[in-house]
């Protein structure tokens, strides 16, 4: 069972969601890893698409919210352009895919297709659909990968992988947490949306 909501206690890092998120990962062969390494390295092209579904924070300050997204379409500009520059020696951009996860503020649980070991180092990118996307690189921890067969998609034989996040900053462990709490109000609202629907169709009914 999960821990109760409850934004002001201890609780608050453990509270989770599942959910289809953007999520790259690479695992680090290398056993002399710091926990202070910076994971964004490992992902030099990486391409944030804007999710299907963005999640819009209701405020009154929407400036300091649109200067992001300006810099970050100018850092997209600013990559067509060097990639238009070496035109001939194109490097590949990677496109970030979604999958099934469950997330919290110390560490996400997916699916990978391929095995690894307790205590192996593993590089994250996970982007929330915020507007603009937020963006967060993690190095992480394995903790469990078991086989799910005989699961198979077309990437072949699936690992539910748990990791624990290591060197998460504390802004991005903000925003997780900020996430997870708008999920979980999003998904109550739905919830009183088709009660209330069922409810006046019973009604409609007599």
């Amino acid at each position: 069972m999960y821990p109760p909501i409850n934004p002001d206690g201890e609780q608050r890092a453990n509270v989770r969601a599942k959910d289809r998120l953007q999520v790259a990962y690479r695992i680090i062969e290398s056993e002399d890893i710091s926990p202070t390494e910076n994971a964004e390295r490992y992902f030099p092209l990486i391409w944030t698409k804007y999710p299907t579904s963005i999640i819009l924070e209701e405020t009154e300050d929407t400036g300091p919210k649109i200067l992001p997204h300006i810099i970050d379409l100018n850092r997209k500009i600013d990559l067509l352009v060097e990639l238009l520059i070496h035109r001939d020696s194109l490097p590949s951009l990677e496109i970030v895919q979604y999958q099934d996860v469950c997330i919290s503020a110390s560490g996400i649980k997916l699916n990978i297709g391929e095995p690894s070991n307790p205590g192996q180092k593993i590089a994250l990118c996970i982007i929330l659909p915020f507007a603009p996307p937020a963006k967060l690189f993690v190095l992480g921890e394995v903790t469990r990968s078991i086989l799910l067969s005989p699961v198979l998609n077309e990437e072949g034989t699936l690992y539910e992988t748990g990791i624990r996040f290591l060197n998460i900053h504390e802004e991005d462990c903000e925003k997780i947490i900020r996430y997870i709490f708008k999920r979980q109000r999003d998904l109550l609202k739905e919830i009183r949306r088709l009660t209330n629907e069922e409810h006046s169709d019973y009604n409609s009914g007599q």
